[in-house]
């Protein structure tokens, strides 16, 4: 009876050993482990321990999964997309589907893309697109976001980025108004931060374009231009700011926001033979910005190196394009560019259609998919998680929303 009474002790005291020596694992080495789950375990991870707990909600803490980065497609169903849509994740070399988000009856705009959050337009049948809201489609929640000073207007720009400086999103309206009493039209500005939930109205200062150009950079039939995110900044490819909009050279310039000094910055992009009638993208090539140019003779793909004041421009690579390739590019030059590494070789994918680069070769994708999609990529994350009020995406009363 004593050996069996010293065993379950010994049993005991190396149980609580391993315990202990469990529980008193250095906080920044739980760090490191919890950063490689994925963002749905972490969310459950929460519940466990305070101590859990408070490591996964630290304002820095970011998971670095490389396989957390994904492509959601919010896809319109009916005529013209009318009776509603459906989120779907997708993988993005094939466009298949792996995971879907939500269904409704509701319509819905995706207005771009940021890390883990999705800034979102809901339609209704007058055609206002207010009030805006973001969503974490990896944790399921959702924000609304209070109608914005600009939303009167006519025509109102939105874009969508994060500043690393201070650790927080910002969500910028802009337009060109009359003031009272006159014709005359100034540009009118306001940004709404993710940390106080709420707008505040910036001085005419801040756009410093004409409003003509500030049309010719945004708008186009149809739609509006929402701008390629990276690095704390946003890009569109246009024309010279100080030229004639001439439309023989409206993607000969590097237009970017920079969502930290809110500053709009214009870089000349590089010019080669043979690019007469090419259309351009801003994409992200692994860490770098850059470019890619098609025509229908050639393609090039130039990096942007960043350390210098105005950057230097690289070609990383050319060559012979396909008319198929350009007319799919050149058809409708509005939609994102997603560059792809695979075995087969290097591909963009374009709406529902992928370019193998080596073998200049168009490839049908996502067949099955509806013909009015919105397409982003985004990463896994916790944003929205805790502290911001948000709601399950599930749970969006519409009627609250618009009444």
């Amino acid at each position: 009876m004593q050996k069996m009474n010293s065993k379950k002790k010994t049993k005991s005291s190396s149980n609580s050993t391993r315990i202990s020596k469990f529980e008193y694992i250095p906080p920044e080495v739980w760090s490191q482990i919890l950063a490689n789950l994925p963002a749905k375990t972490l969310v459950r991870f929460r519940c466990v321990c305070k101590s859990w707990c408070c490591i996964i909600d630290e304002p820095h803490f970011k998971i670095n999964s490389v396989s957390s980065k994904l492509l959601v497609t919010l896809e319109g169903w009916g005529h013209h997309g009318r009776k509603g849509c459906s989120l779907t994740v997708r993988n993005a070399k094939t466009l298949r589907k792996t995971d879907l988000i939500f269904k409704s009856s509701q319509r819905y705009h995706l207005l771009g893309s940021c890390n883990e959050l999705l800034l979102i337009h809901p339609l209704i049948s007058s055609g206002r697109r207010e009030p805006l809201m973001l969503w974490n489609p990896c944790i399921r929640k959702s924000l609304r976001i209070p109608r914005s000073p600009l939303s009167s207007f006519g025509f109102v720009v939105y874009t969508f980025g994060f500043v690393p400086r201070i650790n927080d999103y910002k969500v910028i309206a802009m337009t060109f108004g009359r003031s009272q009493g006159t014709d005359v039209l100034n540009p009118c500005v306001a940004v709404y931060t993710l940390s106080h939930q709420q707008w505040s109205l910036r001085n005419h200062g801040f756009i410093n374009m004409s409003c003509t150009y500030f049309t010719r950079l945004f708008w186009q039939p149809g739609s509006l231009k929402t701008g390629f995110f990276f690095q704390g900044e946003a890009y569109w490819i246009s024309d010279d700011p100080n030229g004639d909009g001439n439309p023989a050279d409206c993607s000969n310039h590097l237009v970017s926001l920079d969502f930290y000094s809110e500053i709009f910055t214009y870089l000349k992009l590089p010019f080669a033979s043979n690019d007469i009638g090419a259309v351009r993208f801003p994409f992200r090539l692994r860490e770098s910005l850059a470019v890619f140019c098609i025509s229908s003779v050639k393609y090039s793909i130039w990096e942007l190196k960043q350390d210098t004041e105005k950057g230097v421009w690289t070609l990383r690579y050319s060559g012979l394009s396909s008319c198929d390739g350009f007319n799919l590019f050149s058809s409708n030059p509005r939609l994102p560019l997603f560059y792809c590494e695979s075995d087969n070789g290097d591909c963009f994918v374009y709406g529902k259609k992928s370019y193998n680069i080596g073998s200049c070769q168009v490839h049908e994708l996502g067949k099955s998919m509806s013909r009015h999609v919105d397409m982003q990529m985004y990463m896994e994350g916790l944003a929205l998680c805790k502290g911001y009020g948000a709601e399950d995406l599930m749970s969006i009363d519409m009627n609250d929303l618009f009444g």
